[in-house]
């Protein structure tokens, strides 16, 4: 479905389309993750995918650690594919409170974030349901917001799949890796390199 096409739901089942491709767009980011974590140990199959942790922080965690073994000779590959694995994470993380938390298209007034703004059309709340104090914790999201982060995991899941390429001796993918990404609604990605030279040489 295109963006104009959901523009057109109700609210509410704009928001559970949404939801889902950002579930979607997870599933590509984890599948992104555990193809360089294999290519980190210098396997390049399905079963070393599956054999990596099924907690995604602790295979991304296991990636930051593998990386200074890896044979990367130039530092500025090095640098952008420990950034592509950081922004994997923050966009991973940024995705949990739409996975995991409870979403409202109201709250009560002592639990708005933000009591002095004044409520507009399409506010949403997430209410996370575990915190150490007891209270939810709530964040106001618009639709626009929670696109966005469909947006970041699309970016974040071809950059995780630049740096795989590159270690897989793959160079063609050295221009994607070096230069600004950003994923597309659609999931494809669009990127440019305006470095001083071409990298994929």
């Amino acid at each position: 479905m295109k963006l104009r096409q959901l523009r057109k739901l109700h609210a509410s089942d704009q928001w559970t389309f949404v939801r889902g491709r950002i579930a979607e767009s997870s599933v590509e980011l984890d599948a992104a993750l555990r193809g360089l974590h294999a290519q980190l140990r210098g396997l390049d199959s399905r079963e070393a995918m599956l054999s990596a942790s099924k907690n995604w922080s602790i295979v991304a965690d296991q990636c930051r650690t593998m990386m200074p073994c890896a044979q990367v000779p130039d530092r500025s590959v090095y640098v952008a594919i420990g950034s592509a694995i950081d922004s994997a994470a923050a966009a991973y993380e940024e995705r949990n409170r739409y996975m995991h938390d409870l979403l409202a298209a109201d709250v009560d007034d002592e639990l708005v974030p933000d009591p002095d703004r004044i409520r507009q059309e399409g506010d949403y709340y997430l209410l996370a349901l575990a915190t150490k104090s007891g209270r939810p914790g709530v964040t106001l999201v618009t639709l626009d917001r929670a696109i966005d982060v469909v947006l970041k995991l699309t970016t974040e899941t071809w950059r995780l799949r630049a740096a795989r390429g590159y270690l897989a001796g793959r160079t063609t993918w050295k221009s994607l890796l070096m230069g600004v990404v950003e994923g597309e609604w659609d999931g494809t990605a669009n990127w440019t390199y305006s470095g001083p030279d071409d990298p994929d040489d």
